[in-house]
């Protein structure tokens, strides 16, 4: 690909919102696997993930944060809210956890779908 055309992709990308850009990368991950060849003895998919480390106190010196906390993005849950609804743009703020396979999601709607098993998840 172009450098010129790699630049305007990440251009794009980059100006997108949150949602536009979860939705998207869901539509590439679709049809993408990291280890296909692996299909018959393993599971394996990519996912759009967020990573935050809270700062737990700070002095004139030094600055303290936590540990990393890694979460994979929800997809929308269509049967809940319909093909074209993105969402708002308020950021990835509703959290919950996968009830079957157990991964930490996030989500700018209280309802989506797990990217890592495809399950229904509820946040708050």
């Amino acid at each position: 690909m172009p450098e010129n055309e790699r630049e305007k992709i990440i251009g794009y990308l980059s100006g997108c919102s949150n949602p536009e850009l979860r939705e998207i990368l869901f539509a590439v991950f679709q049809n993408r696997k990291p280890n296909p060849e692996e299909d018959e003895y393993n599971k394996n998919c990519f996912f759009l993930g967020t990573a935050s480390s809270l700062l737990e106190g700070s002095d004139e010196e030094t600055e303290r944060w936590g540990t990393w906390k890694i979460e994979a993005v929800a997809y929308v849950d269509r049967e809940e809210y319909g093909e074209d609804v993105l969402g708002t743009d308020w950021g990835f703020c509703q959290f919950g956890e996968c009830q079957l396979c157990g991964i930490a999601v996030r989500s700018n709607l209280k309802r989506g779908v797990c990217p890592v098993c495809s399950s229904k998840v509820s946040m708050s």
